[in-house]
Protein backbone atom coordinates (compact mmCIF):
# COMPACT_ATOMS: atom_id res chain seq x y z
CA UNK A 1 0.00 0.00 0.00
CA UNK A 2 1.63 3.10 -1.21
CA UNK A 3 0.05 6.53 0.40
CA UNK A 4 0.49 9.02 -2.06
CA UNK A 5 -0.66 11.95 -0.34
CA UNK A 6 -2.18 12.29 3.13
CA UNK A 7 -4.47 15.37 4.14
CA UNK A 8 -5.08 16.70 7.57
CA UNK A 9 -6.41 19.30 9.27
CA UNK A 10 -5.17 21.32 11.93
CA UNK A 11 -6.26 24.94 14.37
CA UNK A 12 -2.47 25.45 14.05
CA UNK A 13 -1.26 26.04 10.59
CA UNK A 14 1.15 28.23 11.22
CA UNK A 15 3.04 26.89 13.97
CA UNK A 16 3.02 23.81 11.77
CA UNK A 17 4.54 25.33 8.92
CA UNK A 18 7.52 26.82 11.12
CA UNK A 19 8.21 23.73 12.56
CA UNK A 20 8.26 21.50 9.50
CA UNK A 21 10.04 24.17 7.59
CA UNK A 22 12.09 25.32 10.79
CA UNK A 23 12.58 23.44 13.05
CA UNK A 24 12.82 20.02 10.93
CA UNK A 25 14.12 21.98 7.49
CA UNK A 26 11.51 19.88 5.10
CA UNK A 27 10.35 21.08 2.10
CA UNK A 28 6.65 23.19 2.25
CA UNK A 29 5.53 24.44 -0.73
CA UNK A 30 1.94 26.25 -1.53
CA UNK A 31 1.82 28.47 1.59
CA UNK A 32 -1.61 29.82 2.06
CA UNK A 33 -3.24 31.43 5.03
CA UNK A 34 -5.78 28.24 4.45
CA UNK A 35 -2.94 25.47 4.45
CA UNK A 36 0.48 24.02 2.65
CA UNK A 37 1.76 21.18 1.24
CA UNK A 38 4.81 19.24 3.01
CA UNK A 39 6.73 16.74 1.01
CA UNK A 40 7.63 13.55 2.88
CA UNK A 41 9.51 11.39 0.38
CA UNK A 42 7.20 10.17 -2.23
CA UNK A 43 4.30 11.05 -0.06
CA UNK A 44 2.50 14.72 0.14
CA UNK A 45 1.38 15.87 3.04
CA UNK A 46 -1.28 18.29 3.40
CA UNK A 47 -1.83 20.40 6.07
CA UNK A 48 -5.87 22.44 6.28
CA UNK A 49 -6.51 25.23 8.65
CA UNK A 50 -9.94 24.04 10.72
CA UNK A 51 -11.71 26.16 12.92
CA UNK A 52 -13.14 23.34 15.35
CA UNK A 53 -13.52 23.50 19.30
CA UNK A 54 -11.44 20.65 19.49
CA UNK A 55 -7.57 20.56 17.99
CA UNK A 56 -7.19 17.53 15.60
CA UNK A 57 -4.23 15.28 16.18
CA UNK A 58 -3.53 12.36 14.54
CA UNK A 59 -0.77 9.33 14.51
CA UNK A 60 1.83 9.08 11.34
CA UNK A 61 4.74 7.31 10.92
CA UNK A 62 7.64 8.46 8.45
CA UNK A 63 9.85 5.59 6.44
CA UNK A 64 13.41 6.30 6.95
CA UNK A 65 16.40 4.00 5.72
CA UNK A 66 17.13 0.65 7.68
CA UNK A 67 20.71 1.71 8.26
CA UNK A 68 20.43 5.19 9.16
CA UNK A 69 18.39 4.90 12.68
CA UNK A 70 21.10 6.17 14.83
CA UNK A 71 21.64 8.63 12.43
CA UNK A 72 18.03 9.66 12.26
CA UNK A 73 17.53 9.87 15.97
CA UNK A 74 20.76 11.86 16.42
CA UNK A 75 19.06 14.22 14.16
CA UNK A 76 15.24 14.39 15.55
CA UNK A 77 16.81 14.71 19.44
CA UNK A 78 18.97 17.86 18.16
CA UNK A 79 15.90 19.61 16.96
CA UNK A 80 12.93 18.18 19.16
CA UNK A 81 12.24 16.38 22.51
CA UNK A 82 12.15 12.80 21.66
CA UNK A 83 8.63 11.08 23.29
CA UNK A 84 9.42 8.20 26.47
CA UNK A 85 7.63 5.13 27.35
CA UNK A 86 9.17 4.90 30.65
CA UNK A 87 13.19 5.16 30.43
CA UNK A 88 12.66 4.04 26.44
CA UNK A 89 13.39 6.98 23.98
CA UNK A 90 13.44 4.14 21.42
CA UNK A 91 11.54 0.74 20.66
CA UNK A 92 12.29 -2.53 18.51
CA UNK A 93 9.22 -4.57 17.37
CA UNK A 94 10.51 -8.57 16.99
CA UNK A 95 6.95 -8.91 14.92
CA UNK A 96 7.73 -5.96 12.66
CA UNK A 97 11.33 -6.10 12.95
CA UNK A 98 11.55 -2.32 13.07
CA UNK A 99 13.14 0.01 14.80
CA UNK A 100 10.78 3.59 16.11
CA UNK A 101 11.20 6.47 17.66
CA UNK A 102 8.27 8.75 18.61
CA UNK A 103 8.04 12.90 18.97
CA UNK A 104 4.98 15.65 18.77
CA UNK A 105 5.03 18.62 16.42
CA UNK A 106 3.39 21.44 17.85
CA UNK A 107 -0.40 20.45 17.08
CA UNK A 108 0.20 17.31 19.24
CA UNK A 109 0.46 15.22 16.03
CA UNK A 110 2.44 12.00 16.98
CA UNK A 111 5.13 11.23 14.52
CA UNK A 112 6.98 8.20 14.34
CA UNK A 113 10.20 7.43 12.96
CA UNK A 114 10.08 4.04 11.52
CA UNK A 115 13.40 1.57 9.96
CA UNK A 116 11.75 -1.53 8.50
CA UNK A 117 14.48 -4.04 8.13
CA UNK A 118 11.99 -6.08 5.87
CA UNK A 119 12.88 -3.77 3.25
CA UNK A 120 16.08 -2.89 1.42
CA UNK A 121 16.26 0.75 0.93
CA UNK A 122 19.82 1.71 2.61
CA UNK A 123 21.24 4.89 2.52
CA UNK A 124 24.79 5.26 1.71
CA UNK A 125 25.19 9.06 3.32
CA UNK A 126 24.37 10.80 6.25
CA UNK A 127 20.84 11.00 7.22
CA UNK A 128 18.70 14.54 6.62
CA UNK A 129 15.08 15.22 6.09
CA UNK A 130 15.59 14.76 2.15
CA UNK A 131 16.38 10.67 3.48
CA UNK A 132 12.97 9.95 4.71
CA UNK A 133 11.01 7.82 1.97
CA UNK A 134 7.48 8.11 2.45
CA UNK A 135 4.59 7.91 5.24
CA UNK A 136 4.12 4.56 5.77
CA UNK A 137 1.12 4.46 8.66
CA UNK A 138 -1.18 6.68 9.20
CA UNK A 139 -3.58 6.16 12.50
CA UNK A 140 -7.15 5.32 11.88
CA UNK A 141 -9.41 5.57 14.93
CA UNK A 142 -12.90 4.17 15.39
CA UNK A 143 -15.70 3.15 17.82
CA UNK A 144 -15.54 -0.38 16.20
CA UNK A 145 -11.83 -1.97 15.20
CA UNK A 146 -12.87 -4.98 13.67
CA UNK A 147 -16.11 -3.50 11.85
CA UNK A 148 -13.56 -0.88 10.16
CA UNK A 149 -11.16 -3.65 9.32
CA UNK A 150 -13.83 -5.41 7.55
CA UNK A 151 -14.78 -2.17 5.79
CA UNK A 152 -11.30 -1.70 4.62
CA UNK A 153 -10.79 -5.58 3.45
CA UNK A 154 -14.17 -5.09 1.06
CA UNK A 155 -11.99 -2.45 -0.76
CA UNK A 156 -9.20 -3.97 -0.98
CA UNK A 157 -6.69 -4.13 2.18
CA UNK A 158 -5.47 -7.11 3.81
CA UNK A 159 -4.56 -7.58 7.75
CA UNK A 160 -1.02 -7.46 8.49
CA UNK A 161 -0.28 -9.52 11.49
CA UNK A 162 -2.29 -10.09 14.71
CA UNK A 163 -5.29 -7.84 15.66
CA UNK A 164 -8.12 -7.32 18.40
CA UNK A 165 -10.65 -5.51 19.22
CA UNK A 166 -8.34 -1.88 19.82
CA UNK A 167 -5.71 -2.53 17.22
CA UNK A 168 -5.18 -3.57 13.62
CA UNK A 169 -2.62 -2.81 10.91
CA UNK A 170 -4.10 -2.91 7.68
CA UNK A 171 -2.32 -2.71 4.52
CA UNK A 172 1.87 -3.88 4.11
CA UNK A 173 5.20 -3.16 5.17
CA UNK A 174 4.71 -0.20 2.72
CA UNK A 175 1.88 1.20 4.09
CA UNK A 176 -0.33 0.37 6.94
CA UNK A 177 -3.70 2.21 8.46
CA UNK A 178 -3.39 1.55 12.25
CA UNK A 179 -6.65 1.35 12.81
CA UNK A 180 -7.43 1.60 16.51
CA UNK A 181 -10.45 1.71 19.24
CA UNK A 182 -11.18 5.27 20.50
CA UNK A 183 -9.73 6.82 23.48
CA UNK A 184 -7.28 3.93 23.23
CA UNK A 185 -4.16 5.73 24.48
CA UNK A 186 -1.18 5.65 22.21
CA UNK A 187 2.00 4.56 22.09
CA UNK A 188 5.07 6.40 23.20
CA UNK A 189 2.00 9.40 24.35
CA UNK A 190 -0.08 10.29 26.92
CA UNK A 191 -3.07 11.40 23.74
CA UNK A 192 -5.94 8.86 24.21
CA UNK A 193 -7.13 8.35 20.62
CA UNK A 194 -9.84 10.65 18.90
CA UNK A 195 -11.48 10.28 15.72
CA UNK A 196 -10.68 13.51 13.24
CA UNK A 197 -11.48 13.83 9.29
CA UNK A 198 -8.72 12.93 7.08
CA UNK A 199 -8.32 12.26 2.90
CA UNK A 200 -6.08 9.90 1.58
CA UNK A 201 -4.53 8.80 -1.74
CA UNK A 202 -3.63 5.17 -1.81
CA UNK A 203 -1.95 4.04 -5.21
CA UNK A 204 -4.32 1.74 -7.78
CA UNK A 205 -6.95 2.31 -4.90
CA UNK A 206 -7.44 6.28 -5.17
CA UNK A 207 -8.89 8.73 -2.80
CA UNK A 208 -10.22 8.01 0.48
CA UNK A 209 -12.35 10.27 2.76
CA UNK A 210 -12.70 8.97 6.61
CA UNK A 211 -13.84 10.62 9.78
Amino acid sequence: MMIEELQLYTTRLEELKHFYSGTLGMEVSNATDQGFNLQVGSTRMIFKLCETEQEPFYHFAWMIPTNRFKQAKQWAASRVVLSKEGERDETYSANWNSFSLYFEDPAGNIIELIAHHRIQNESDHNFSARDIVQVCEIGLVTEDVLSKVNELQQIGFTRWGEISETFAPVGDVHGLFIVVKKNRTWFFSKQKAQIYPLEITVRDVGKLRIG
